[in-house]
């Protein structure tokens, strides 16, 4: 055999090779990270009377958008308005502080958490240890988002990074800063008083109450859904992927004071208490837009008495406890490292937020 017939073979077999491991890359990097569940206590969604049709128009988008894009309204609990794959689950991103601050008031209900704990009585530290003045912040400044910890943590952006005050700057339950630390702890926190996982408890506490159509507990990711580098921290981020339909049970629930149907998921107490404004704005160094209060992890908008939860990438939860209806929009991005990546490199920051604040305030004056 001569050695140009022998130079071939070795090409084509390393061509071959390489053909190989680029189709196990793709077919890894297309994997979802979290797959749609079929949950066994799901329960459908019944439609009530359609908003009107001038409503409507302004919800629906006039052209496809560039990436996919769910709406959904409810009213008392029966949906007005679809659009979109409302049944594709998505990362909901920071709307995970809502949640978790729902997830609170199950547990304090039940008597597993006591909000008044420090974190020094919790045993609750970073690898950059606590000053004793930040070892005094109670659980409940961390939902106030005012525990005066000013490190970094995982999954922080934008102003989280660049607007951090000076570290010892503020005594806790006195300033509010709206960062993942803060988040973080409390899902350490949690875990740590209930002993049970986050995905757990909102499984059995709130998505089975709730007959949510999408989820299980594997829908709450500990840690990044993939292996790019994380900040060292002992409070690890959370993910939680959901639909739109079953994020909109949620915040149904909420602007029923706590009821579902016939089941009082969580207290009225709690979501009087944590909907109401614990902080005042205004006055903050960063300018939060149209938020002008926040309660626990709750956004709010006196103006037009709205309860907000929001998330990076484009998703919105609007409630209007005295309509006891629910907007919600989620714009997808990404459920495999194929997906994400792409999003990621593309910055595709497209959503239809004015039209879904334009169309909650027609609904409030219908």
């Amino acid at each position: 055999m001569t050695t140009k017939i022998k130079l071939k073979k070795i090409a084509r077999v390393l061509l071959i090779g390489i053909g190989i491991l680029i189709l196990i890359t793709l077919i890894y990097t297309s994997i979802p990270r979290v797959n749609n569940p079929s949950p066994e206590f799901q329960t459908e969604l019944s439609h009530g009377k359609p908003i009107p049709k001038e409503v409507a128009d302004v919800l629906t988008p006039r052209e496809k958008p560039p990436r996919t894009r769910a709406i959904l309204v409810l009213k008392d609990e029966k949906i007005v308005y679809e659009y979109g794959p409302t049944d594709k689950i998505m990362n909901i991103a920071s709307a995970r502080k809502a949640i978790m601050s729902v997830l609170y008031g199950i547990a304090v209900d039940q008597g597993l958490i006591d909000l008044n704990k420090t974190l020094a009585e919790l045993g609750i530290d970073e690898y950059t240890p606590l000053t004793e003045q930040e070892k005094s912040a109670t659980i409940r400044d961390l939902l106030m988002a005012k525990s005066g910890i000013y490190l970094p943590a995982q999954g922080e952006h934008d102003a989280q990074i660049t607007d951090r005050p000076k570290r010892g700057s503020h005594q806790p339950g006195t300033y509010f800063f709206m960062n993942n630390f803060d988040a973080n702890a409390l899902g350490t926190i949690f875990i740590q008083e209930t002993g049970t996982s986050i995905g757990k408890f909102m499984e059995e506490h709130l998505a089975k109450p709730l007959g949510m159509q999408d989820f299980s507990e594997g829908n709450v990711l500990m840690g990044g859904p993939w292996f790019w580098p994380k900040k060292k921290s002992m409070h690890t981020q959370y993910y939680i992927y959901m639909s739109t339909r079953d994020l909109a049970r949620i915040g149904a629930m909420v602007a029923n004071n706590g009821r579902w149907g016939n089941t009082q998921v969580v207290s009225e107490s709690w979501i009087q208490e944590s909907t109401s404004p614990q902080s005042d704005l205004r006055n903050n160094h960063i300018e939060y837009g149209l938020y002008d209060g926040s309660g626990y992890q709750w956004w709010l908008d006196s103006d037009k008495k709205a309860v907000w939860a929001d998330g990076y990438g484009g998703r919105f939860l609007i409630i209007a406890p005295d309509k006891n209806l629910t907007l919600v929009e989620q714009n997808f991005t990404g459920n495999s490292l194929l997906t994400t990546g792409l999003w990621l490199k593309n910055r595709n920051t497209d959503t239809g937020v004015a039209s879904l604040i334009k169309a909650h305030t027609m609904l409030l004056q219908n």
